[in-house]
C-alpha cells in the first residue's frame, strides 16, 4: 500500500453489529488511497474482536483504544499514528454520499479551503424524532447554525464530520482536552481566528439520526450549553449573538414572578409562544409531530440556556 491520502478517524461504542458496514463505507474502491482507525472508548461487545477479523483482510485498518473514552483523548492519541495529508474526523451514525471524499479533495486540492464539510441533513425515526430532527433544522430551534439550517455552499465558522489539511492540526494543536464537549466547535473557532478557511458544499451533505426522545435531547443540548462557556473564553472570536439568546430568555423566564407586579412582563413569553405555534405548525409534518414540536423547541433553548448558565458558574480547571 502507498502513503494514504487520508486518515480516517472515527470514534466507535459498541459498534459490533456495524463495524463491517463502515469498513465498506469509508474504505470503498474510490481510487482514494485511505486508512481508517477505529477509536474505541472501551466497548464492552464484539468491537474489537470485529476489528481484528477485519484487518486480516484490510491492511489499512487500526483500532486505537481510549481508555479516557472522551472524544478529544482518542483523537490526538490516533493523530500521532496517521500518515494521511488530510485527516477526516467522521462520525459511526452518519450516512454519507459515495463520493463524498471525491468532492472534498477536489475543493481541499485547489487550496479553496483548509477544512470542508456539508450540510446536515437530520433525520429522525419515531414521531418525537422526526419532531426533534425538524427542530433542530429551523433558525428558531438552532440560530444561524449554517451547517444545521443551510444547503448551499459558504464558507462558515462550523461544520459537522469535516475532512481537514494535516498542517490545520500542526499549526494549530490538536483537540482540546480539557473540553469533555464542544471540542469541534472549539477547534472550528480556533481554525477561523489563525485564518484558515472552512467551507461548506452542498454535494458533500450527510444525513444524520437525532436523539429519539426529548429528554435525550435535553441532556445533549445541557451538555452543549455547558461547555460553550468555556470554548468562548478560549477563542473569544467565536462568540455569536446566537450563543446568548437562550440563556437571556432561561433568565426571563425565572424572573416572571415579577409579572405580578407588571403585567407586561408577560408580553416576551406570549411572543415566544406565538413564535412555537407558528413555526410547530407551519410546516408538512404529520398533526403529532407538530405537537410534539411545541415541546421540543423550548426543550432546545431552556437546555442550552440552562447549561450555558451553569458554564459560566463552573470552574474551569475542575
Amino acid at each position: 500500500m502507498s502513503s494514504p491520502i487520508i486518515s480516517i478517524l472515527c470514534p466507535v461504542l459498541n459498534e459490533a453489529a456495524h463495524i463491517d458496514n463502515l469498513v465498506a463505507k469509508f474504505l470503498f474502491n474510490d481510487g482514494i488511497e485511505k486508512e481508517l482507525f477505529f477509536i474505541d472508548a472501551s466497548s464492552t461487545d464484539d468491537t474489537k474482536q470485529k476489528i481484528t477479523e477485519l484487518q486480516k483482510t484490510h491492511k489499512n485498518l487500526f483500532v486505537i483504544t481510549n481508555p479516557q473514552k472522551y472524544v478529544s483523548f482518542g483523537f490526538n492519541k490516533a493523530f500521532l499514528q496517521t500518515k494521511g495529508k488530510y485527516i477526516a474526523f467522521l462520525g459511526a451514525h452518519a450516512d454519507y454520499p459515495e463520493l463524498y471524499f471525491k468532492h472534498a479533495l477536489k475543493y481541499l486540492d485547489a487550496n479553496e479551503c483548509d477544512a470542508i464539510g456539508g450540510p446536515l441533513e437530520q433525520k429522525g425515526k419515531t414521531d418525537t424524532g422526526k419532531a426533534i430532527a425538524y427542530c433542530m433544522s429551523h433558525r428558531f430551534g438552532v440560530g444561524g447554525t449554517e451547517f444545521r439550517t443551510s444547503n448551499e455552499k459558504q464558507y462558515v465558522q462550523s461544520v459537522a464530520f469535516a475532512i481537514y489539511k494535516r498542517e490545520v492540526f500542526e499549526n494549530t494543536g490538536l483537540l482540546d482536552e480539557q473540553l469533555l464537549r464542544n471540542q469541534d466547535d472549539e477547534l472550528h473557532y480556533r481554525l477561523n481566528a489563525h485564518g484558515y478557511k472552512i467551507l461548506m458544499v452542498p454535494e458533500m451533505k450527510c444525513s444524520y439520526y437525532v436523539r429519539g426522545s426529548v429528554i435525550a435531547l435535553f441532556s445533549q443540548y445541557f451538555q452543549y450549553g455547558l461547555f460553550k462557556p468555556l470554548v468562548l473564553k478560549k477563542v473569544k472570536s467565536g462568540m455569536r449573538i446566537r450563543h446568548l439568546i437562550p440563556t437571556l430568555f432561561v433568565l426571563y423566564f425565572l424572573s416572571l414572578p415579577l409579572a405580578y407586579f407588571c403585567f407586561w412582563w408577560f408580553l416576551p413569553l406570549a411572543l415566544y409562544v406565538l413564535l412555537d405555534l407558528i413555526f410547530s405548525f407551519g410546516n408538512s409534518l404529520r398533526f403529532s409531530q407538530k405537537i410534539k414540536s411545541l415541546l421540543v423547541f423550548p426543550a432546545l433553548h431552556i437546555a442550552y440556556g440552562t447549561g450555558f448558565l451553569a458554564g459560566m458558574l463552573k470552574n474551569p480547571n475542575k
